[in-house]
């Protein structure tokens, strides 16, 4: 079951994305029209979505949130949401310093099925929802409450990702907090970079992956340039060595010998449930996995398994800590 979910989580993640302009125009397009309202005074806000502006009479305090980056963003912000999908698997895959979900949050389903009578019952005053995975439901939570659906893949996806959580730091009144927060990635990166020179390691080349199996085989997702979680890691100094084909999220589904185009002086960073690892169970004995370069020098090196590459902030500083670790800096 647990490789099974892990399969699903990711692969819904993975096959889906949408063309902002279909639903009314990017964000960021908004954002540079000059849409845009409140400053965390109170007022009426106007926020930019995947849908177009939403307009809202005040910032919002009760706040239910149907996909991870978003909890993650609101818990960042200093919003705690009143309902979270996927909770329990949140707290699983997101373990960021200052992601976890307090206790009280409710439950109200999942993030491809939540329940709208548990969103009701709770009396949202703005519910937060990814574009894609909301498609079905928009109606419906509209009818609840006011709803504001962004993108995750529009690129580059760390500047979309600036513009996004700053969008919804504006509907909780939480701008400035925003901007101190989304820093804190510039601030570790340039630590982490000074920590690799000190160490000896600037400008390491690695490879960055999460593994899996999928059906009995085992199965890894490489990030490659197009992702953010390797634009966070690129940030500090250090080279994508992975350059293969990037669907829509920026990664690169692959077997075993797929992994023979990573580069052998690259170091292979990954993540995988210490229950469902292959590097460490199905491919320990493979013959291709232990002919690798990087395999055969001694630079595979696991990750914290809550290292979540599809986050917000507080994941992207946790992936840079991870790394900076990672190369022993």
């Amino acid at each position: 079951m647990q490789r099974l979910f892990r399969a699903l989580a990711i692969g819904c993640t993975a096959v889906v994305t949408l063309s902002a302009a279909a639903c009314g125009g990017s964000v960021d397009d908004q954002n540079n029209g000059g849409s845009g309202g409140g400053q965390g005074g109170g007022g009426a806000i106007t926020v930019a979505t995947a849908r177009g502006p939403v307009a809202l009479a005040k910032p919002a305090t009760r706040v239910v949130s149907l996909e991870w980056v978003h909890t993650e963003e609101l818990l960042a912000l200093g919003v705690t949401p009143v309902g979270n999908a996927d909770g329990k698997t949140y707290g699983e895959w997101v373990t960021a310093p200052g992601a976890a979900l307090p206790a009280g949050v409710a439950d109200v389903g999942t993030r491809q099925e939540p329940s709208l009578e548990k969103i009701r019952a709770l009396s949202p005053d703005l519910i937060v929802v990814d574009e894609e995975r909301s498609k079905n439901s928009y109606d419906q939570l509209k009818a609840i409450a006011p709803v504001v659906s962004f993108t995750y893949t529009d690129k580059p996806q760390l500047r979309h990702l600036k513009t996004t959580f700053t969008e919804l730091a504006k509907a909780v009144g939480k701008e400035q907090r925003a901007a101190e927060v989304f820093a804190r990635i510039d601030t570790t990166a340039t630590a982490v970079r000074a920590r690799l020179t000190k160490a000896g390691k600037a400008g390491s080349e690695y490879a960055l992956a999460m593994g899996f199996s999928l059906n009995g085989t085992p199965t890894i997702r490489l990030l490659g340039d197009d992702a953010l979680a390797a634009q966070v890691l690129n940030l500090a100094g250090l080279k994508n060595g992975w350059k293969g084909k990037p669907d829509a999220w920026g990664m690169t589904t692959v077997g075993v010998e797929g992994l023979t185009k990573v580069p052998a002086s690259a170091t292979f960073l990954y993540t995988a449930n210490p229950k469902d690892d292959p590097f460490t169970g199905e491919l320990k004995d493979n013959a291709v996995w232990k002919d690798l370069g990087f395999v055969k020098g001694g630079r595979v090196t696991p990750i914290d398994p809550g290292t979540w590459y599809f986050g917000g902030p507080l994941s992207a500083v946790h992936l840079l800590e991870e790394a900076a670790k990672a190369f022993k800096s």
